[in-house]
This record gives C-alpha cells, sequence and structure tokens, in this order.
C-alpha cells in the first residue's frame, strides 16, 4: 500500500545515516522515539495541533532510523523487531489516550479497539497454527494512520472546522474506516490460510 511505498524511499534516504551511525545500538534509538511522543501527546491533548504533529513528525523519523542503521550495518536481530513493533503499539496507544484527553471520546475509543483487534486478528492465527513470516494484506498499516493523524493535525491548526464538522473527528472516523477496512481484509486473509491448513491436513491423513 501506500505506507509500503512511503517507507521503502524513505529507508533509502536514511540508510547513508544508518551507515554513520555504526557504532549505536538500534535499539537505543528506538527507545528515543517514545518520549517524542509523549511530546506530540501533550501538545494533542492540550489542542496545540501543530505543535504535535512537528513532534509527530520527528518521532517518525527517529523511528525509521534505528532500521536503515539495523540494515546498513548488519545489525538485525529477532530481539530487535520484537522491540520496535512494541514500541511502534505503545506511541499508537499514546497518540490515541491523547486525542481522548483532548475531548475525542467515541473516534478514539473505537480507534484503540479496531487498532488492538487488526493486531489480534494476525497474532491469533499465528497462535493457531505456524505461519512464518509472510506479509498480511491491510489497508492502514502504521505509516499510512500516521500520515493521516499528521495531516490532520496540520490542517486542524489553521481549519478547526470544516463545512461545520470538527477537523479532528473528521480525521479520526477516517482512520476508523481505514481500519476497519483492514481488519475485515486480515480477517478474510487469517480464514483462508487456516481453512487451507484444515484441508491439507485433510488431504493428508487420508
Amino acid at each position: 500500500m501506500i505506507g509500503s511505498l512511503l517507507r521503502a524511499h524513505v529507508n533509502r534516504w536514511l540508510y547513508p545515516i544508518g551507515r554513520k551511525l555504526k557504532g549505536v545500538n538500534p535499539n537505543y534509538i528506538t527507545a528515543l522515539a517514545y518520549p517524542l511522543v509523549l511530546l506530540a501527546a501533550y501538545f494533542i491533548a492540550t489542542h496545540e495541533y501543530l505543535w504535535g504533529a512537528v513532534m509527530l513528525i520527528i518521532s517518525s523519523v527517529i523511528d525509521n532510523i534505528d532500521g536503515a542503521v539495523a540494515k546498513a550495518n548488519n545489525k538485525k536481530t529477532l530481539f530487535g523487531s520484537y522491540w520496535d513493533a512494541f514500541t511502534d503499539k505503545m506511541q499508537e496507544s499514546t497518540l490515541l489516550l491523547a486525542f481522548f484527553l483532548a475531548g475525542y471520546h467515541l473516534e478514539s475509543f473505537i480507534a484503540l479497539w479496531l487498532s488492538l483487534m487488526v493486531a489480534f486478528a494476525k497474532a491469533r492465527a499465528e497462535m493457531v497454527v505456524p505461519l512464518g513470516n509472510i506479509d498480511w494484506p491491510a489497508i492502514g498499516e502504521r505509516a499510512e494512520r500516521l500520515i493521516i493523524e499528521f495531516i490532520t493535525l496540520v490542517v486542524a491548526a489553521y481549519w478547526p472546522f470544516i463545512s461545520g464538522y470538527d477537523t479532528i473527528s473528521l480525521g479520526l472516523w477516517l482512520l476508523n474506516l481505514m481500519a476497519l477496512i483492514g481488519l475485515l481484509q486480515r480477517f478474510g486473509f487469517a480464514r483462508g490460510l487456516l481453512v487451507s491448513k484444515d484441508k491439507d491436513g485433510v488431504s493428508k491423513s487420508s
């Protein structure tokens, strides 16, 4: 999707930086992004949306540098992959909490619920049967969600309302729609894989 294409371009830009940071543990860089997300959350909760957008984009750049360092210097590890995904979910939950504190209770609650369900749709399938490292189709990857959040914050800083509708609320409902489509995609993909595994098991036992 759009997020994958954007990530590929960003990784090419950040690769030279990763080469220069060969003495740095990429897991430390991953951890550095979270304090900036906390700052973004603070600005969002206090309706300082432009500063929230600035902190969000800086944290996103740092969050991508860790992968560039790992790839450029052959420092990719299993824990690093786990830690990166773990902190991504921490950051996403923190931002949604900030929108909740800003007064967007229903929109942020549904967004958090959908985020958990999208993650669970994949994790539960892999608990039922080992699926290996395969690509899961899903609209609304993290990069795409960040793009929507960033654009929403920038627009809301200058135009709090669009045609009488709250800009932040519109952005969050768009986020939720994308997440819902992604959830249905993942559920359908998981069902297809598991049904196929069931048929393979029946054919082998017969």
